[in-house]
């Protein structure tokens, strides 16, 4: 069973896509602030991450930064949960942001489940 880390600070949002994993048939851990999420990266080793982009005091992309350079999390995928792109970004395949030189993937908030699934089963293929 694979294991996904939420970390968004929108606790409605994240329980939302944990109901959503779950029935899945995934293993989802959630946090609701950046180092917390950095923290349980590190303890949890999951296969994904979805990071909110937009949050108070670390930002998703900061914390990208820091998961990328720890020898323990820099292998893990990064999906950023974004409400800076579109649904229309996201289908298209434009759906991503460059941080650091590196490019990734985002899904745009609001999302549709199947969307979401599609995404998360496409990266951890």
């Amino acid at each position: 069973m694979n294991k996904i880390l939420i970390i968004d600070d929108d606790q409605d949002l994240a329980d939302t896509i944990k109901s959503v994993l779950e029935y899945a048939g995934y293993s989802v851990l959630i946090s609701h602030e950046a180092n917390d999420g950095i923290i349980k990266a590190k303890e949890h080793n999951p296969d994904l991450i979805l990071l909110d982009i937009v949050m108070p005091g670390m930002d998703g992309p900061e914390a990208a930064k820091i998961l990328k350079s720890e020898m323990i999390t820099k292998d893990i995928p990064v999906v950023f949960l974004t409400g800076l792109v579109s649904n229309e970004d996201t289908v298209t395949g434009l759906g991503s942001v460059n941080i650091s030189g590196v490019q990734y993937q985002t899904i745009a908030k609001p999302f549709e489940n199947e969307s979401l699934l599609e995404v998360i089963r496409s990266v951890l293929s």
